[in-house]
């Protein structure tokens, strides 16, 4: 039996949660099955080389803007040449001109991964279609594209785009290398000393925040909400990693409020894993948010961690036994959690010995790329 030829298509290989997920699935579809399997990215970004020095075959087109005829007609000449039996698409433009552009070579099968609910940077909302939600619909219609929704949200967000989605769309959620990760990539020695580097003592209780420092993510209202708590509590210091719109912002409210030596933004890092181990609690104060790779990359080292209860996070925790959900938008409700779990942290490894075992039982990067090679399969049968 010929191997099944797959091509994944995503809009660009910069740092973000659908740029992981791709990865790891690539690594494990290619190290586990005998799909051929490369990938196209529309545009370059911090991941291209990583991809490739993970043995991944990546094709760069090198195009930016959003109206650009020229990223369809590159990829159909691609798609043409390596003729796979599959194409994967992830992110928007990925999806528009990669569903299009198969569709028109003559590929029977297109899937699509879905990575958020809400195609807006001002909030999210899954009763309302926007513009582009109603150009969607009617390429995913065209194309006769299968979703793959990374959490039940999405899946509610598609099908209330479509009921018609609710026959083409299955929920996958997102993994972690759960063998990697679990081990620690730090000794007690080099935790002490990556402290010290950033200007934390032993002592300090550090919260993590990992993302883009962007509205969705919160962390100008995180900080807003704890400011009192930070001036009162001597050991109490945040790490903020990420860039973004809002560095400015945050920057001269850390200033303005007289912050400055509380809080860390040590910038984008490729790899985050040493400052989640550094951490003692890992913060994801999103406003909307359809997974939450972040809670788990910090429930799998055995962290505490405290996460608005929207989207996909409220069904990666559960409130009080694996980890800590607050209101979303609620300033006290987040403030009351966060001074309950320093009061008690002493006391909290039977949350961090729940994390990790849910993380270990749902949350495998292998039980991922299972389900989505199993979706081939079934597909190409």
């Amino acid at each position: 039996m010929p191997k099944i030829k797959v091509v994944h298509i995503i809009s660009g290989l910069g740092i973000g949660g659908a740029q992981t997920l791709l990865l790891d699935i690539a690594v494990q579809i290619i190290r586990s099955t005998d799909i051929e399997l490369n990938v196209i990215t529309i545009n370059s970004g911090e991941y291209l080389e990583t991809y490739r020095n993970a043995g991944i075959n990546t094709i760069d087109l090198a195009e930016k803007g959003l109206v650009n005829p020229k990223i369809y007609f590159k990829l159909k000449k691609i798609l043409k040449e390596l003729r796979p039996d599959i194409v994967h698409t992830h992110l928007h433009k990925a999806d528009f001109y990669g569903r299009l552009a198969a569709k028109s070579s003559g590929i029977k099968f297109i899937f699509s991964t879905c990575h958020n609910y809400s195609t807006k940077h001002s909030g999210a909302d899954i009763e309302k279609l926007s513009v582009f939600d109603r150009i969607d619909n009617f390429v995913v219609n065209y194309t006769g594209c299968r979703l793959i929704a990374i959490s039940d949200i999405v899946k509610k967000y598609l099908i209330n785009r479509s009921s018609a989605f609710s026959s083409v769309t299955e929920t996958i959620y997102n993994g972690v290398d759960v063998e990697k990760r679990i081990i620690p990539k730090l000794t007690v020695e080099q935790v002490s000393k990556l402290r010290h580097e950033l200007g934390f003592n032993r002592e300090d209780k550090i919260v993590l925040i990992m993302g883009r420092l962007e509205v969705q993510k919160g962390h100008l209202f995180f900080l807003k909400s704890i400011k009192e708590l930070l001036k009162t509590s001597g050991n109490l210091k945040i790490l903020i990693l990420g860039e973004g719109s809002l560095k400015k912002t945050i920057t001269e409210f850390l200033e303005n409020e007289g912050l400055k030596n509380k809080a860390k933004l040590a910038g984008f890092l490729p790899d985050s894993e040493p400052y989640t181990e550094i951490a003692d609690i890992i913060a994801v104060p999103s406003h909307w948010e359809a997974f939450g790779l972040a809670a788990i990359e910090g429930m799998i080292k055995g962290k505490i961690v405290l996460a608005s209860d929207v989207g996909g996070l409220a069904e990666i925790i559960t409130n009080n036994q694996d980890g800590f959900l607050f209101r979303n938008n609620d300033a006290s409700d987040l403030r009351m959690k966060l001074e309950m779990i320093l009061k008690d942290y002493p006391n909290l490894d039977h949350i961090k010995t729940a994390a990790m075992n849910k993380v270990k039982e749902r949350f495998d990067i292998k039980t991922t790329a299972l389900k989505y090679y199993d979706s081939y399969i079934r597909a190409t049968s």
